[in-house]
């Protein structure tokens, strides 16, 4: 119930009709002063989700501990008892977007307080990982045998190189030059990566700023791939008995739920931000495993809980699912991360 300031007036401002106590019986509405404290605004808005009188809470609580009950239910038709999912959503996807947003990017500064070189992991690796999308664009006839030579032929002088100093600027110039004439989709990385040496920025820098980047953007991609996701169990499940409507609102209560994850295991990374502790940061770090897996496993028990099916057919099922929704995702994330890359 709101608690905004009811109007000595008993005629209904929006039907006219005789308004005998806080609602309208005609039309629904509240009888009350349309100009209100500036307060009231935000505490309305709040109090429109949480329901003072906790329907909120007991929505949130059957939605995590609960799989597939909640969507089982609203299907049903019991939909009073709790939030209504698409409301959910939004007022979810708000305090992650708002909560997301007041922690400023992580920005890689230049250090200059340390002459050390800014040593480069797994070196093998890197080379490796290039010479294989050197091979993938030929491949895809984006370049010819003798343009992948060439560049291949670059980074192979460059291989024996332990820190990004080891790599001179003529050197990190020469393969730009080459990059650039032969295989233009690649320069924003070589230009990227020029600037990150010459603000000495550390592998371990560099990831951070990534994963915070990707968190970022994450839950903008899964208010986007819902839809999608929401498509393949609607090819897997019988189409006379399941509408796509069914689906969608199992796909708003499970993205609900991988959302809010994602608000949790972004406030514990913070956290670890502030914690100068391996103890912690490894505690942290468990913590974020075990929320992962619960949202893998929390899928497999919704799906048996909402479409009743036997154990085996909802595994086979859910597997499949999984496996092509991760397929996609994975692409997806791919692309996060290289957008995080190219914007730290």
């Amino acid at each position: 119930m709101s608690h905004g300031k009811l109007r000595e007036d008993h005629n209904c401002q929006n039907c006219g009709h005789y308004v005998e106590e806080h609602y309208c019986t005609h039309c629904g509405q509240e009888n009350v002063e349309t100009r209100q404290p500036f307060h009231f605004l935000f505490t309305h808005f709040i109090e429109d989700f949480v329901h003072y009188d906790g329907s909120f809470w007991q929505t949130i609580k059957k939605l995590f501990l609960k799989p597939g009950v909640l969507t089982k239910e609203y299907l049903s038709g019991k939909r009073n008892s709790s939030v209504n999912p698409v409301k959910m959503y939004i007022f979810v996807s708000f305090v992650t977007f708002f909560l997301i947003s007041i922690f400023p990017s992580h920005k890689t500064e230049y250090n200059d307080s340390s002459n050390e070189p800014i040593s480069i992991e797994n070196t093998e690796k890197i080379q490796k990982a290039l010479n294989a999308t050197i091979d993938t664009l030929q491949n895809k006839g984006l370049t010819t045998v003798e343009q992948s030579a060439k560049i291949k032929s670059e980074v192979e002088k460059n291989k024996n190189a332990n820190s990004l100093e080891d790599l001179n600027e003529e050197s990190i110039e020469n393969l730009q030059s080459k990059v650039k004439n032969n295989v233009p989709i690649l320069s924003p990385f070589i230009e990227k990566y020029q600037e990150l040496r010459k603000r000495k920025v550390s592998d371990e820098q560099l990831g951070e700023a990534i994963v915070e980047k990707s968190l970022h953007v994450i839950p903008k991609v899964l208010f986007v791939y819902m839809p999608l996701f929401a498509f393949f169990l609607w090819i897997f499940y019988n189409k006379k008995k399941w509408w796509y409507f069914d689906h969608g609102i199992f796909t708003l209560h499970y993205f609900t739920v991988i959302l809010l994850s994602i608000l949790v295991i972004f406030l514990l990374n913070k956290l670890s931000n502030y914690i100068d502790s391996n103890a912690v940061s490894a505690i942290i770090a468990l913590i974020n495993t075990l929320i992962v897996l619960y949202i893998i496993v929390y899928f497999f028990l919704a799906l048996k809980k909402l479409y009743n099916q036997g154990f085996i057919i909802t595994t086979i099922k859910g597997a499949i699912l999984l496996g092509i929704n991760t397929f996609i995702f994975s692409i997806i994330v791919i692309g996060i991360i290289v957008y995080s890359f190219l914007h730290v």
